[in-house]
């Protein structure tokens, strides 16, 4: 899946609030299905969950490590990190991989590959 299949708002050149928001399903540590919350800016990203804001991270350097991550990035109270036995490579232009999100409350949730090639394309 490319970025090409992004929807635009209005102006076609940046998404308007309607298509700024990106949500991930996630199993909390009591068991139950909560959703947690890309909201997108220019230069921006707030993650939210149970209606709070748990990080700000720079846009671009979020998109820098989501296309080479060999590190845990930490920010504010929320963790991204490649999955230990993930293979890293590219295939067909596209680097494949698995990234795992973890954040209080929130049992440690790897990203399913689709929803991780979207917000690739998105950031």
């Amino acid at each position: 899946m490319g970025c090409e299949h992004l929807v635009y708002g209005p102006s076609g050149d940046w998404p308007d609030d309607l298509d700024e928001r990106f949500s991930v399903d996630v199993v909390t540590v009591s068991g139950s299905t909560a959703i947690v919350e890309f909201v997108i800016h220019e230069n921006a990203v707030e993650i939210w969950f149970q209606e709070q804001c748990r990080a700000v991270l720079d846009r671009q350097a979020l998109r820098g490590w989501l296309a080479d991550p060999h590190s845990p990035l930490v920010v504010d109270e929320v963790t991204f990190r490649p999955e230990p036995m993930a293979d890293f490579h590219f295939h067909g232009g596209v680097l494949n991989g698995r990234i795992a999100l973890s954040l209080p409350g929130v049992l440690v949730w790897t990203l399913a590959p689709h929803a991780l090639a979207d917000l690739r394309c998105r950031i």
